[in-house]
């Protein structure tokens, strides 16, 4: 999968959808919003290669930037860590227009399938968000997040033209407040719209693990602000961080993922306000 160019900004040649998922009517928004690769200036930072060592949020500092005012030193970007473990931040801004009750509603829309979604051919809805990396998505138990969220996808910006060839994860999410966030701090951050909420990856038959958190305040200039980190080589477990030596991780591999989470979050600001409009009072299973 490559770039397409035409008179306006290059966008992502996305793998072909199988006949029975161009049949149902949602597919539309996988084939009707065109994924447009980052920003220029984005691209010139991750162009520009891993970030100094001495501007990333270390493992023992990880909660740190969970503030109402102020920034990390760098807001975007990806490096190695001399311990071993790789670490990235990306800073986004979300329309003005944007509403959070969106996001959560396809947070729960895309973790079920379909009436019509064939077995083998991944998940449509989830397809949506990321055409050129994205397989499936759903609840372990088929109902909520409470027992993990499995998921299916590549991280190679289609390099392998076949999203259905990425190692499967099962994300566990974890309450800050068991990890070092305290009561006071947790409730300060409410009190002023801030929002934070972290996860830890595991790998089916693969080795590694990942921390993510992700941090979201009102933007000083219009809509929301978030300021992501994932830290490769960790997982959470009885309220304690927990390094994983084993995890595979380099700067290829991070800068891939940066990108990645770049392209998909600019492409579900665009598609996420129709999608919402046109299925959210359906019933959940409708095509």
């Amino acid at each position: 999968m490559g770039l397409i160019y035409n008179d306006g900004m290059p966008y992502y040649e996305v793998p072909e959808l199988t006949a029975e998922e161009k049949a149902m009517p949602a597919s539309r928004f996988y084939t009707d919003y065109k994924l447009y690769p980052p920003n220029p200036l984005q691209q010139q930072i991750l162009d520009a290669g891993p970030m100094a060592v001495e501007d990333a949020i270390p493992i023992e500092h990880w909660l740190d930037h969970l503030q109402i005012k102020g920034y990390p030193k760098v807001c975007y970007g990806y490096t190695m860590m001399p311990e071993g473990y790789g670490f990235y931040i990306e800073y986004s801004v979300s329309p003005v227009t944007w509403q959070g009750k969106w996001r959560r509603w396809y947070g729960k829309w895309y973790n079920q399938h379909s009436k019509s979604m064939v077995q083998g051919q991944g998940n449509l809805r989830y397809k949506i968000w990321n055409p050129l990396d994205h397989w499936d998505h759903r609840f372990v138990n088929g109902e909520n997040d409470k027992d993990g969220v499995w998921s299916l996808e590549t991280l190679d910006l289609g390099a392998t033209g076949d999203p259905s060839k990425g190692i499967p994860a099962i994300s566990h999410n974890i309450d800050l407040r068991d990890y070092g966030l305290s009561e006071e701090r947790y409730q300060k951050l409410l009190d002023a719209d801030c929002r934070a909420d972290a996860c830890w990856e595991e790998f089916e038959g693969h080795p590694g693990h990942h921390l993510v958190l992700r941090f979201s305040r009102p933007c000083p200039l219009g809509g929301r602000e978030s300021i992501n980190c994932e830290w490769m080589g960790f997982y959470a477990k009885d309220g304690k961080i927990i390094r994983d030596e084993d995890t595979p991780v380099d700067n290829t591999y991070l800068k891939n993922v940066l990108t990645h989470n770049t392209i998909e979050r600019q492409h579900l600001y665009e598609v996420l306000p129709d999608l919402y409009e046109a299925y959210s009072a359906l019933p959940v299973d409708e095509d």
